[in-house]
């Protein structure tokens, strides 16, 4: 009897166990759902679309599937596809060089490597001679200026006008589909830093869905040449008879949904350049988005804003430091004048040996007013360092990455900037933003 009773107990542990593994699998799967790239759809359908065809690519060391194998090295082995030309835009095929460097044209095994960079963003047409299609697999933030789309674009416009498919393989929107608002891009303001009038800095869309986009503006696409700090970025002007002709395929993901941030993807993150080494890098290039231009990284010493490495993740942009306002005052500033009771989705911290840096901590980046931090900190170096656009070059600077006329205008003229106008203005703007473009929308 007192067998029967023991085994009875030993069955009922094995159960128990049985069903708490069972929850949490079930709970892990729920909170982490696997998401099949366009990549992975294509490897899935057989390559069909690209049997027998001479093929290129554009893409770099982000370009890979859920198993973590670059896209280029798959259709190089895909007997199936002959890959006859690689693609890569700024910062090169491994993602190694900074924005401004000029990279080399190489080869991989005798295919060629091309580099579509600043005065070549437009693929040259020798480059594109006897392909058939051009498959696009680029990682991009979600953000305008981080302008890997833009180089998309530049390659559907070579293509289109050559008669070359274009085939856009999907890939998450690191900071969701929802995340939609900064400033809009005016018609004189843009360059291959935003090509595109009409966008705002937040776009919420996937790849593909930009792409679906931007082949179906009714005014075609008209973006002005550019020279920062000495290197040239070619124009681009592309008829709407032009796209409309272009043929474009995208291949869409399985089981991204919208409200989906990268961790929600059950996906690694491949660092996408040398600053976005992290998924924490990520959230906090768009937390201080729009604030770079009164930062180091573009003006000199004199500059407001200086964002330091961390000793610990050397991160670049996890802190920042002022000359001009100490890190309390900054926080304050922050977190009672301008967030307030909008706190949920990050923190700041005085740190520092001296206390002098303020550090961020992005709990959730949805929560955050899309270009709200980067307005405020425009408006506090207004307030202290009496920072405005006052010459010829970081006019150009701020209007290419901010894109507004409005308050391009008001930092020409020295007018001190009103920030909730600004958010008010934005977010209205952003409203009538996703209503334009939920008809290229793939993902609920």
């Amino acid at each position: 009897m007192k067998t029967v009773k023991l085994m009875a107990v030993v069955l009922w542990i094995i159960i128990g166990y049985a069903m708490v593994v069972c929850i949490q699998s079930h709970y892990f799967i729920e909170s982490k759902p696997k998401i099949k790239l366009g990549i992975d759809m294509l490897e899935e359908q057989g390559f069909d679309i690209l049997q027998n065809k001479n093929v290129g690519i554009l893409t770099n060391q982000a370009g890979i599937d859920s198993n973590g194998e670059l896209t280029w090295s798959i259709l190089k082995n895909t007997p199936s596809v002959n890959l006859k030309a690689i693609f890569a835009p700024v910062h090169g095929l491994e993602g190694k060089f900074m924005s401004l460097e000029t990279f080399y044209n190489d080869e991989i095994d005798d295919i060629p490597v091309y580099s579509v960079f600043a005065s070549n963003s437009r693929p040259k047409n020798e480059w594109l001679r006897g392909l058939d299609a051009v498959v696009v697999d680029l990682q991009g933030l979600g953000i305008r200026y981080y302008n890997y789309w833009a180089f998309m674009v530049y390659m559907m416009a070579a293509c289109f006008e050559n008669g070359i498919e274009v085939i856009v393989l999907d890939r998450p929107n690191p900071l969701g589909g929802h995340y939609v608002g900064g400033p809009i891009m005016d018609p004189d303001n843009t360059s291959v830093w935003g090509p595109i009038a009409g966008l705002p800095v937040f776009h919420g869309m996937t790849i593909g869905e930009l792409a679906n986009y931007c082949k179906n503006l009714p005014d075609g696409i008209v973006s002005h040449e550019l020279t920062e700090t000495g290197v040239p970025h070619s124009g681009l002007k592309v008829s709407p008879e032009t796209l409309a002709k272009g043929k474009l395929t995208v291949i869409p993901m399985q089981g991204w949904r919208r409200n989906m941030l990268w961790q929600d993807t059950g996906l690694e993150w491949v660092g996408t350049s040398p600053y976005i080494a992290n998924l924490q890098s990520v959230y906090e290039y768009a937390f201080t988005a729009l604030s770079s231009f009164v930062s180091l990284s573009y003006y000199d010493t004199c500059s407001f804003l200086k964002f330091e490495p961390s000793w610990e993740t050397r991160r670049p942009l996890e802190m920042f430091s002022s000359r001009y306002v100490t890190a309390p005052t900054i926080v304050r500033y922050i977190e009672n004048e301008i967030f307030k009771k909008q706190r949920q989705g990050f923190s700041l911290s005085v740190t520092g040996k001296y206390h002098n840096l303020v550090g961020i901590a992005i709990k959730d980046i949805r929560k955050v007013v899309p270009g709200l931090f980067g307005l405020a900190m425009l408006a506090l170096s207004q307030k202290y360092a009496r920072f405005y656009a006052d010459n010829e070059e970081n006019i150009r600077l701020v209007a290419t990455h901010i894109g507004e006329k409005e308050l391009l205008n008001k930092l020409i003229k020295s007018e001190r900037i009103n920030v909730n106008y600004f958010k008010d203005k934005w977010t209205n703007e952003a409203l009538q933003f996703i209503e334009k473009i939920k008809p290229y929308y793939l993902y609920e």
